[in-house]
C-alpha cells in the first residue's frame, strides 16, 4: 500500500469511527450545496442508490491510487451516464469535493495536513476539481 492509499484509508477509518456510515452526511451536504440534485434521488427513499453511489466513489478513488485498473475509466463512463440524467459533468465531479469537505468537517481538528494534501491532489487528479 502506498502512502497516499494509507492516508485515504486512515481517513476512512477515522470517519467511520466517528460517525459510522458517512454517506447520509455526504448527501446532506450535497443537497445543501446543490439543491437541484436532491430531486434526482426522489425514487431512492431508502438510500440504496445513494449508498451504491458513495461506495463506487470510494472504490474508484482507491483504485485510482493503486493499480488504476478501472477507477478513472469508471468516472468517465459515469459522467456520461449522469449527463443522461441531467447532471452536468462539472456537477458530477464536485461530488468528490463534497466527500472531502464532509470528511474534513467530521474530523475537525483531527484532519491533518497530510490528509488535506492527499485528498486534494487525488480529487484534482481524478476529476480536475480543486477541493
Amino acid at each position: 500500500m502506498n502512502t497516499d492509499t494509507a492516508i485515504i484509508t486512515e481517513t476512512l477509518e477515522r470517519v467511520a469511527e466517528r460517525v459510522g456510515d458517512p454517506m447520509p452526511l455526504v448527501f446532506k451536504r450535497l443537497f445543501a450545496d446543490a439543491p437541484d440534485t436532491e430531486p434526482l434521488f426522489i425514487r431512492d427513499p431508502g438510500g440504496l442508490v445513494r449508498g451504491q453511489m458513495f461506495q463506487v466513489t470510494i472504490e474508484s478513488l482507491l483504485d485510482f491510487l493503486s493499480d488504476k485498473a478501472y477507477g478513472a475509466n469508471l468516472i468517465q463512463i459515469e459522467r456520461v451516464n449522469h449527463q443522461g440524467l441531467g447532471v452536468e459533468p462539472a456537477v458530477f465531479d464536485t461530488f468528490y469535493a463534497t466527500v472531502v469537505t464532509t470528511f474534513r468537517d467530521i474530523l475537525g481538528a483531527d484532519w491533518t495536513p497530510d490528509m488535506e494534501a492527499v485528498w486534494t491532489r487525488t480529487v484534482r487528479d481524478l476529476t480536475g476539481v480543486i477541493v
